[in-house]
């Protein structure tokens, strides 16, 4: 009886070990090492903004001119999408769940379509610089799109400054502003930890990852000189003063000023 059961359960396990070793050899005949690599710029469109010798200097929508002398951005995750129709349904519970339950975010765990480091950006290093935020390792599909978050940086983030500690923070912002009106620039420092709404980022064409086509690149855009678009010298008092619908307006414009390159 006994030598019975035990040929049985032996037969089991071998037929067991037999299906997990065809399904891993399957696994790897449909699925090839696929890359997707994702890099950042901060380019402006060309002769939008002028280096000075402090920094880097634009002119607003509302005809302020203003001079950064200081600006860093975190941006803390990304994670690429097959299906972008989604993406304001999934904003939307986003923020639901934000405030409901309000969370602290360290590092995200990465996953084949999930880059988890985070990556402080200097926006006064040349416009021409181009990041490798990373790369994904998905499986082979049709992706028609990006999202972007921006969570505070922790000590591990990459691209951290020596001048400053951006160390739970998403923005760092100083310089100067002059709307024009005799007073002169005016000094202005721009600190929050508050995350902008995570950037939903579409391709102009999908990438797709195949057999043939093993590793793509998708390149994204930091428009730097919108974040100040909606702005006047009173509103960039408030901002500095920790207005909340001034700071609102400023992350929105960081969120928009994403864009695929």
């Amino acid at each position: 009886m006994t030598s019975h059961y035990t040929k049985r359960y032996r037969n089991h396990f071998v037929s067991l070990c037999s299906l997990l070793l065809i399904s891993a050899c399957s696994s790897s005949d449909i699925t090839p090492g696929t890359e997707l690599h994702a890099h950042v710029t901060h380019l402006p469109p060309a002769a939008t903004v002028t280096t000075t010798s402090a920094g880097k200097q634009f002119v607003n929508d509302n005809n302020v001119t203003i001079e950064l002398t200081s600006a860093y951005l975190t941006l803390s995750e990304m994670d690429i999408r097959t299906n972008c129709s989604a993406s304001p349904f999934a904003r939307l519970l986003d923020t639901v769940y934000e405030l409901l339950i309000p969370t602290a975010h360290a590092h995200t765990e990465s996953t084949p379509t999930k880059l988890g480091t985070p990556l402080v950006v200097n926006v006064l290093n040349p416009d021409s610089e181009e990041l490798e935020f990373g790369h994904f390792s998905p499986a082979p599909a049709s992706y028609c799109g990006i999202t972007v978050h921006m969570h505070p940086a922790d000590a591990d983030a990459r691209g951290l400054p020596n001048a400053l500690s951006m160390i739970g923070l998403v923005l760092h912002v100083e310089g100067s502003y002059d709307d024009g009106q005799g007073g002169g620039p005016v000094a202005f420092t721009v600190e929050t930890a508050i995350e902008p709404e995570h950037a939903d980022v579409a391709f102009p064409t999908p990438i797709v990852l195949s057999a043939s086509n093993l590793s793509d690149e998708a390149h994204l855009n930091i428009e730097y000189n919108t974040w100040f678009n909606g702005f006047d010298a009173a509103t960039i008092a408030a901002l500095v003063a920790g207005d909340t619908t001034a700071t609102s307006l400023l992350l929105d414009n960081i969120t928009a000023s994403i864009h695929h390159d």
